[in-house]
């Protein structure tokens, strides 16, 4: 068949590259469209690789900023990645959209323009190349990487695979009395479950389209994938082993792209919050995994609503508790995930972005984003079907077809394209959901702690002069991020350096001042009361100040150093 994915993604208007978000890129053509925008903004934006995958693919990374206001690492920084899982290729469009987006909105927006000269940006569009590779150019699907897990050979059962050879793994339907399913009386293509108390009609087994492995012609087997390793159970923060938790490997960061993205961040100390881009739902999700909202901080809480809020207005996805609002099973908690290490280890407010919702997008109602996945409704799957035919011409779905099984027998083989509808959206829906994403990314990177700083001095006669250094935190997050990163002494307090010049000495005042955190307009949303009858004012715990007297003549600079909110440099006669 024709994978309408792969047509040319990338064209070239009045000499200058220009990207198509209507098509989902290769490894190959998704790093030419990196290297592609560095050589066109080049004071702008690097692309380099912090690590290669299992099967040595480079993972580009493309660190953007205005290089003219200082270097990268001396800035706060935001990081987003796309394409954890090896299906949701719509990540990383949605990564490289972010990056366009800056380095063409440099100059033309204000936003974007002073969010390049103050911060920068990490971007890896693709942590799972090897994985994305193999679901772009073969019929399968897998949750990672291409490395077998948890055995080195498959098991024995039912494997996903292309029986028919049309270059699709849809589903097959065989003809059971004593089958779950049956056909819906309102559309044959939609398959319903049969009632508790339903008899004497025709009704079905459903299964993956593939062959079983070992079949001894009675028992049906459902194996697990060879590829089952799962890059989001794989982070240090709560981990645990296969018996607890599936696809986690057999210990943290066992994997080179996870290891990789860990000790990039974990060497730079600049970033201050994390967007990882997934699909699918339509939900923007939040730590913690494991524990309920008690368990946070007060001010990280009301920090996580706030910005949630604002992502709810941008994107039109519902903020979510992953404890609350997103577990897979009432009794076990999701653990090992990316979000809740990048929150608990590193210290940062972390958010897991579910693009694109079909059902959402065809009018369905959700209230329990579990609940629908796990049980749908006839009505909802109607409604999809109808969505289908009238947004997609009807090609999201194949109707049922007779197929001899060399292993079952006759069965029917139908069914939705999973890849292009529920996974990732069809083509010409995909840059809608790219843009909403980015500009969610570029708001909170806006809500960063931003530090401004003044040096006064002052003459005192006799050769004496006063340095004054004023700091003030201008952002809406503190300068610790969060207060979990407080409380463990995750991130250094601020610092100022007085440098002076040759033959000048210090009369009072240490050479370098510890200056605690600032505090940010965030702290209004941890907890105060702010109505107008109870609020009482805020402290100015978003200033401090440094003192020095200074003898002999010549330039005074100083130096103001934050882990997370950058370094600023000033300097006076």
């Amino acid at each position: 068949m024709a994978y309408w994915y792969l047509a040319p993604a990338r064209k070239s208007e009045g000499g200058n590259l220009r990207l198509s978000y209507d098509r989902y890129l290769r490894y190959e053509e998704l790093g030419a469209a990196l290297h592609g925008l560095a050589r066109e903004y080049p004071e702008l934006c690097r692309v380099y690789s912090i690590g290669k995958s299992y099967e040595g693919r480079e993972l580009w990374l493309a660190e953007v900023t205005n290089s003219a206001t200082g270097p990268a690492e001396e800035k706060p920084a935001f990081w987003v990645d796309g394409n954890t899982h090896a299906g949701e290729v719509t990540g990383s469009m949605a990564a490289l959209y972010l990056v366009d987006y800056l380095l063409s909105g440099y100059g033309e927006e204000e936003r974007v323009t002073r969010l390049l000269d103050q911060k920068a940006f990490y971007v890896l569009p693709r942590l799972s190349p090897d994985g994305a590779e193999r679901y772009l150019t073969t019929p399968h699907t897998l949750r990672a990487t291409v490395r077998p897990w948890p055995y080195e050979e498959e098991e024995p059962g039912l494997h996903a695979d292309d029986v028919d050879g049309d270059g699709e793994i849809l589903q097959m339907r065989v003809e059971d009395e004593n089958g779950e399913w049956k056909v819906s009386e309102h559309d044959d293509r939609l398959m319903i479950p049969r009632g508790p108390d339903e008899f004497g009609g025709t009704y079905y087994r459903l299964y993956r389209e593939g062959y079983l492995r070992d079949y001894d012609g009675f028992e049906i087997k459902i194996a697990r994938p060879l590829h089952g390793l799962d890059m989001n159970r794989q982070y240090p923060y709560a981990w645990e082993g296969e018996e607890r938790q599936e696809g986690a490997g057999p210990y943290p960061l066992s994997e080179p792209e996870a290891r990789a993205q860990v000790e990039f961040i974990l060497k730079r100390k600049n970033v201050f919050g994390v967007h990882t881009y997934h699909t699918f739902s339509g939900v923007l999700l939040r730590p913690h995994s494991d524990k309920p909202d008690e368990k946070m901080p007060e001010q990280d809480l009301g920090a996580y609503r706030a910005i949630g809020e604002r992502g709810r207005e941008i994107t039109g996805y519902p903020p979510l508790s992953v404890y609350h609002d997103f577990r897979y099973s009432r009794d076990r908690a999701i653990t090992g995930t990316f979000d809740d290490w990048a929150y608990e280890g590193y210290g940062v407010l972390a958010w897991t972005i579910e693009l694109w919702s079909m059902a959402e997008r065809a009018g369905v109602e959700i209230r329990d984003y579990i609940e629908f996945f796990r049980n749908p409704k006839e009505e909802d799957g109607l409604r999809l079907l109808r969505w289908n035919d009238a947004e997609l011409g009807g090609k999201g779905f194949v109707r049922w077809r007779e197929f001899e099984h060399p292993q079952l027998g006759r069965v029917e083989i139908g069914g939705w394209r999973p890849k292009y509808t529920f996974q990732n959206p069809p083509p010409h829906l995909l840059e809608e959901e790219c843009r909403k994403v980015a500009l969610f990314s570029v708001s909170h990177a806006a809500a960063g702690p931003h530090l401004e700083a003044e040096l006064h001095v002052r003459e005192l006669g006799a050769g004496l002069r006063r340095v004054e250094l004023r700091v003030e935190n201008a952002g809406y997050l503190p300068t610790n991020v969060t207060q979990l990163a407080l409380e463990r002494n995750l991130v250094r307090e601020l610092e100022a350096e007085i440098t002076l010049p040759a033959g000048a000495g210090l009369e009072s005042g240490e050479p370098v001042t510890k200056l605690g955190h600032l505090a940010g307009r965030s702290a209004l949303d941890g907890g105060a009361w702010r109505s107008p009858g109870f609020f009482a004012g805020r402290p100015s715990d978003y200033r401090r100040r440094a003192v020095w007297v200074v003898r002999g003549p010549g330039k005074i600079g100083a130096e103001v150093r934050s882990e997370r909110a950058g370094t600023l440099r000033l300097e006076a006669e």
